[in-house]
């Protein structure tokens, strides 16, 4: 495991820092206990993730993410979750917390993303 901390780590004890990486140990340990047969969706109108004020960063609440994908000015990628603006670099922080596990990405439209769709398993080409 790889923590950041950021500039407040100055002024913070060994036994601090040390507490900080057994909360994320123990954040991950728990999402891997029961989540990895049948993966947490956050019920609609409840936060699917929320703020870590001492990692400066997102986590998930549940292993389903309903996201919209926009752009900025510069043609970068915006990611909305929940009312969250997240550019790349803070999404990415975000799905750092499942290094070592697999991801599906399904694209569908915007209407449509709040229920699971019926997927066709075939080559686009046949």
């Amino acid at each position: 495991m790889q923590l950041t901390i950021g500039p407040q780590v100055a002024g913070m004890t060994d036994a601090q820092i040390l507490a900080m990486a057994n909360d994320v140990i123990e954040a991950q340990d728990h999402l891997l206990a029961g989540s990895a047969v049948h993966p947490i969706e956050v019920p609609l109108g409840r936060p699917q993730i929320r703020w870590l004020d001492d990692l400066q960063c997102w986590i998930t609440r549940g292993q389903v993410l309903r996201c919209h994908l926009s752009d900025n000015e510069q043609r970068g990628l915006v990611v909305w979750i929940d009312d969250e603006k997240l550019d790349v670099d803070a999404f990415a922080r975000l799905l750092v917390s499942y290094a070592g596990w697999g991801m599906r990405i399904t694209f569908v439209d915007e209407s449509e993303v709040c229920e699971p769709p019926d997927v066709i398993i075939q080559d686009p080409e046949d």
